[in-house]
């Protein structure tokens, strides 16, 4: 090469690197501005559905290509028969759509090759239902590029080779790598920019997935490609689905309203038109070669074939390695004709946590449910837990019977034993002793052991208005390892006391929008606060009762939605005894320290993590605040952008007064991750440092 020549290669290199990015620069504004149009129509209302009622089909193909003894034990996937590599399944459902977001899906048929169908092979119907235009995608854990609030995340270019027809392509990149966000994607638009097409691309917790969803005239999906891809444990397969709808009517949300049940704007009850087919299917195989829309190839067919074949002649050998790991670390569900029966794992992570206050504990469930006529149900939860710390095992069983479905009318009984507690006697001297000097260890409290029954009836009295009316009933017994002294600050104390007493709650959930379906009414939430009202009377003389009080507590609960996927958490309440005469126990109804392992959700509505058990028992008044500010992307992954596992972080900021503590105070911070959800915490009483500590709950395994 001459200096003449590579002085002109020179020179196109340098005007290639200078203008590269004014074009790119350009692609991404010419972009910006079609998205924003499109955000502009969307917050119109144009895309919007406001029902639809059709049919889904699916086809999926699954390919084992590495395996190991981890992949059969491995919870919620499915088991995978030996020495066999290739799989095919295909599922028939019927589907119901209303504005509100709410899909119900019903299967109407099942043909496999897999002889123990489960988990992961039905799993795949997540891609097959989502709408490129919803808030949020994957049952909310993906934020949509097509949603104004989610845009900052993402960079949109504009491809010009493709604008050609009528159709622009935009292509959209996260920001950062995160399993929140769609790693790669692009969006067809028509002059109208209504979505022709949309493809994206991502991860969780054990896979990649690949789909491409197509768009029919009424902004509704018509077909579906998914390509899964799973490469954990040292095992690797893949699913490739396909989706095909047929709709039998699509409603616009203009029109919406003319198919209303009723004509309140809180209820969002579907057409009448819905009619779901439930006739019981015989023969599987022959149901699929009669009602498939998409062809199968050759060799589906001859899997189908060959499984049919086998299932006929196998001797139903049960693989003893899987069932064994299965149910250790697995949810197993058992069904009959019109209920079944729910097991928590036995050994899953997910039942145990721990925090430097409460301690180690674990739990085990069981969710048991019956059918009835007219929506009637029977449902019985029997529960069991031991906390390590406190050396003390904790067991219930709450059953209810709900009569009354159109009114949430339930019938409810609970029993068990609840968490030791001591007596009222030791309340004035604790509020008469300085802070720096209360110990409680060194108090020699007598601790009783609470058996528990509590009756009750709930019934909505008008929407997003509930009465709940009952008796509770306890039996506390000292303990046998408790201070056998029988008097006690100048007071007698008897080793057993009986408590009965009426108890009433109010709830009110203003704006509640709900829907009906079949007689049966489905409460889907509320934007404003949840007011909740608790009196509790003690009776003497009723069933051996000698505790006389009034309790009453007051509870206010509101989540708020922000911009970019943040929300807020906020919950005041109050509570107190009064008129007391004799021994009572002060065991509040909102104010409660649970020793068992407690769902994320619970744990944003308001609790305390380094109070000490010992105060929730120790005043007989109180008033409480609590502060959760959620968001998806506040510092960490900007701190450490090679980590993608950050969902969520978290600031608690939660307040309590009480006799002896104006104020105690927590802050805190956690972060949720797909596997591990960690928080770390520092409290003050009476604004002197008093501890800091951290809690951290196992979400691996968790299906």
């Amino acid at each position: 090469m001459n200096r003449c020549a590579l002085c002109k290669y020179l020179l196109l290199w340098w005007l290639s690197m200078a203008v590269a990015p004014i074009f790119a620069a350009v692609h991404e504004s010419a972009a910006d501005s079609l998205m924003e149009r499109f955000f502009l129509r969307r917050a119109d209302g144009l895309y919007k559905v406001g029902e639809f009622f059709g049919d889904l089909y699916v086809k999926q193909r699954v390919g084992v290509f590495k395996n190991n003894l981890a992949l059969n034990t491995f919870p919620g996937m499915t088991r995978f028969d030996r020495g066999v590599d290739n799989y095919v399944t295909e599922l028939f459902y019927q589907l119901h759509y209303t504005d509100y977001g709410v899909l119900e899906l019903r299967r109407k048929a099942y043909n496999t090759s897999f002889k123990h169908g489960r988990g992961e092979i039905e799993r795949v119907v997540e891609f097959m239902t989502v709408n490129p235009y919803d808030d949020a995608l994957l049952q909310d854990r993906i934020f949509s590029p097509l949603h104004p609030d989610y845009k900052k995340y993402y960079i949109y270019t504009l491809d010009s080779l493709s604008s050609s027809d009528g159709i622009t392509r935009v292509s959209f990149s996260p920001r950062f790598d995160n399993i929140r966000l769609l790693s790669r994607g692009c969006v067809l638009f028509d002059d109208s920019c209504n979505i022709v097409e949309f493809a994206m691309s991502g991860w969780d917790e054990q896979s990649k997935f690949d789909a491409i969803y197509k768009m029919n005239a009424t902004n509704v999906v018509e077909a579906v490609h998914a390509d899964v891809s799973y490469n954990f444990l040292g095992n690797k397969l893949s699913i490739a689905a396909d989706g095909c709808f047929a709709y039998d009517y699509v409603i616009p949300v203009n029109r919406a309203d003319a198919f209303r049940l009723n004509a309140s704007e809180y209820d969002l009850s579907g057409s009448t038109s819905v009619a779901w087919d439930t006739t019981k299917i015989v023969n599987m195989q022959a149901y699929a070669d009669d009602n498939r829309p998409l062809r199968l190839d050759w060799d589906e067919v001859e899997l189908l074939t060959d499984f049919s074949d086998s299932t006929q002649k196998s001797s139903g050998r049960k693989n003893i390695m899987w069932n064994l790991g299965d149910a250790m670390i697995s949810s197993h569900s058992y069904n009959w004709g019109g209920g079944g029966v729910k097991f928590s794992p036995i050994v899953n992570p997910s039942s145990v946590d721990y925090s430097s206050g409460r301690g180690l504990s674990y739990k085990f469930s069981m969710n048991i449910r019956n059918s009835l006529r007219n929506n009637r149900e029977m449902r019985l939860k029997p529960q069991i837990g031991y906390n390590f710390k406190q050396k003390a095992f904790y067991w219930n069983v709450r059953g209810n019977f709900v009569y009354n479905p159109s009114r949430l009318g339930v019938l409810g009984l609970d029993f068990g034993e609840g968490n030791r507690i001591y007596s009222s006697v030791a309340l004035d001297r604790i509020k008469n002793m300085a802070l720096d000097s209360l110990n409680f260890e060194n108090l020699n409290l007598n601790y009783f052991r609470n058996f528990y029954v509590e009756t009750f009836h709930e019934c909505e009295i008008f929407n997003g208005f509930s009465m709940l009316a009952g008796v509770n009933y306890h039996k506390r017994v000292l303990q046998s390892n408790a201070n056998k002294q029988l008097e006690i600050y100048g007071v007698p104390l008897r080793k057993k006391y009986i408590q009965f007493a009426p108890h009433v709650r109010f709830t009110w959930r203003p704006g509640m929008y709900y829907y009906m379906k079949e007689g049966q009414k489905i409460n889907l939430g509320s934007k404003y606060p949840v007011f909740a009202w608790d009196v509790e009377q003690g009776m003497n003389g009723v069933l051996g009762s000698n505790s006389i009080y009034t309790r009453s507590e007051l509870d206010v609960q509101y989540k708020m939605g922000l911009r970019s996927g943040n929300l807020l958490y906020m919950r005041i309440g109050a509570g107190g005894y009064f008129y007391t005469k004799d021994v009572y126990f002060v065991d509040y109804s909102f104010l409660k320290q649970s020793n068992l392992p407690v769902e994320r959700s619970e744990e944003l509505g308001g609790v305390f993590q380094l109070l000490d058990s010992e105060w929730y028992n120790a005043a007989n008044k109180y008033a409480r605040a609590h502060l959760t500010y959620e968001a998806p992307f506040l510092s960490l992954q900007k701190l450490f952008p090679r980590v993608k596992l950050f969902q969520n972080e978290y600031i608690y900021y939660n307040m309590l007064f009480m006799s002896q503590l104006h104020p105690y105070m927590e802050l805190g911070y956690g972060v949720a991750t797909p596997y591990v959800n960690m928080g770390l915490f520092v409290s003050s009483q009476n604004l002197q440092m008093h501890r800091v500590g951290y809690k951290i709950s196992i979400s691996l395994f968790v299906d």
